[in-house]
């Protein structure tokens, strides 16, 4: 009897952590859509409020997230199962998303001919490190794990 109420406490322990990372990953994406960074940086510090903001929200994309990816002692057979059918999506969105990236760049490089990048594609031309690169994505394809898994759960639930 003591299993059982301890395994219904870890399935429900998954399901906040995902909501909690759900909360993360919306906040960072708001956080870089609106650009705040920027406009609180003031006489070379950020607010504490703001830095206390990236801190947990750091901590939920790249700890929490990842472990509860393969966190399956957490997860109940309803968890499991969206577990596979957010990976079978994630999979898809792995290898479509670059590929059309690339393809609308081309379609937007061959229709105005500019020298550099329009707008959004710019954003990609930015130099950076090869561990900046592999932190970025490893923090948004966590993300994007956790946004399927909830959205799925979501979609289950109506």
């Amino acid at each position: 009897m003591q299993a059982a109420t301890t395994d219904r406490g870890l399935y429900r322990w998954y399901y906040r952590l995902m909501n909690l990372c759900l909360l993360a990953g919306v906040l960072i994406i708001a956080d870089v859509a609106l650009g705040l960074a920027p406009r609180l940086y003031n006489e070379g510090f950020y607010p504490a409020w703001y830095r206390a903001f990236g801190y947990i929200s750091i901590f939920l994309a790249f700890f929490v997230a990842p472990f509860l990816v393969l966190a399956r002692f957490m997860r109940d057979e309803y968890a499991e199962q969206l577990f596979h059918r957010t990976a079978d999506v994630l999979i898809y969105v792995a290898v479509a998303v670059p590929f059309v990236l690339f393809a609308a760049a081309t379609v937007v490089y061959l229709i105005t001919s500019a020298p550099e990048a329009p707008y959004p594609f710019s954003l990609f031309m930015e130099e950076t490190t090869l561990w900046k690169a592999m932190a970025q994505t490893f923090k948004y394809f966590c993300l994007l794990f956790v946004f399927i898994f909830q959205f799925l759960r979501w979609k289950d639930s109506r």
